[in-house]
């Protein structure tokens, strides 16, 4: 049964951020990103993948399914999971054409020397024999031109890609002081063997744009740094977005219409909701209300809430697993997709929602 025992939520008033697209779609994006080689795309990658996973409980409370990666990817400390879409929330056209549930899983490398974010790694895992899950990891990269050779050349997005949105065939990333870093899963290049630039991926996908985030003087910049897609009402496309803080003094989840930002123009937040939630990691809104995952750090389960405007959010107390990121919501299972992220404890669930009356 869920606890309502928390605090409660404001909405609606707080005025909330405006994202501004930038050059994702246009004949310049093409050619930088032809300067790499010769497009794969997803379907490339799907074809030729190079790691095996295995499938597991959902080690939460709820029953479900789960997908561990290899011993490699499980224990790693370089690399850590984040952000999560699945084909899902790209849409059912997606889907038909993949042939079945893909998922994007991205993984933030972190630096040896500074601290903060060195480069974003996605892991495409293959769902579509869920007998034989399969995957690879493919390296997220940002084109420059050499100023001494005026060569398109390529440098890390270093980003701590906590959220993820796949939407047809462009995948957005959430880069936590901007907004989103804009791809197209069809820019897939396969990276010639033996090169090292590509962080041991086997293949590259170039950034095409990204969507700006600005506020009003006087409101507190957005930290973007969870975000997942809401189809679940008739005629309404949204992209929901949310901000981590420990305490969850001030945490926002912001609802913003999709159509215009993937038409190349601006779009304002529609919606502000600020519940006091400690460690919010994801949040998904079905049928009006949401439903976020919190996490409380490496030994003990995440809390799933679950509210919507102007009430208090119902905590379902660890119903799910070590280290909750990112969520996703799967309409036709009615579950959310999740990936947790520390070593030993690293799967990728599909936890159904719990009933809530």
């Amino acid at each position: 049964m869920a606890d309502r025992r928390s605090a409660g939520l404001r909405s609606g008033a707080v005025a909330g951020p405006t994202l501004v697209p930038a050059g994702d779609q246009d004949d310049a994006a093409n050619k930088r990103i032809e300067a790499f080689g010769e497009r794969v795309g997803l379907t490339g990658v799907l074809g030729n993948l190079d790691r095996v996973a295995r499938e597991v409980g959902t080690l939460g409370s709820a029953e479900g399914c789960g997908y561990a990666w290899d011993e490699r990817d499980a224990t790693t400390k370089q690399w850590w999971p984040q952000g999560l879409t699945t084909t899902a929330e790209a849409g059912p056209a997606t889907a038909a054409r993949l042939g079945g549930p893909v998922v994007f899983a991205a993984w933030y490398a972190k630096r040896r020397w500074r601290g903060g974010e060195g480069a974003v790694r996605l892991a495409v895992l293959d769902l579509r024999d869920e007998r034989l899950p399969r995957y690879s990891h493919v390296l997220l990269v940002e084109p420059y031109r050499s100023v001494w050779s005026r060569r398109w050349r390529h440098r890390d997005v270093a980003v701590h890609a906590g959220g993820l949105v796949w939407v047809d065939d462009r995948l957005l990333v959430a880069d936590t002081r901007d907004g989103f870093r804009v791809f197209d899963t069809r820019d897939v290049v396969a990276v010639p063997p033996g090169t090292r630039a590509a962080r041991g991926c086997p293949y590259l996908l170039p950034q095409r744009g990204r969507w700006r985030a600005s506020t009003i003087p006087g409101v507190r910049p957005m930290r973007w740094s969870f975000a997942s897609r809401d189809r679940t009402e008739l005629g309404g496309d949204w992209l929901i977005a949310g901000e981590y803080a420990a305490s969850g003094t001030g945490a926002r989840i912001v609802r913003l219409p999709l159509e215009p930002l993937l038409a190349g123009e601006p779009a304002e937040s529609v919606e502000v909701v600020t519940p006091a939630i400690r460690s919010m990691q994801g949040a998904a809104r079905v049928g009006g209300r949401y439903w976020v995952s919190a996490s409380r750090g490496s030994r003990r389960r995440g809390h799933l809430w679950h509210g919507g405007p102007g009430e208090a959010f119902a905590k379902f107390e660890q119903a799910l697993p070590i280290g909750p990121e990112d969520v996703s919501y799967d309409v036709d299972r009615r579950c959310l997709w999740t990936q947790t992220e520390h070593p030993g404890h690293r799967f990728v669930l599909c936890v159904p929602l719990p009933p809530v009356g």
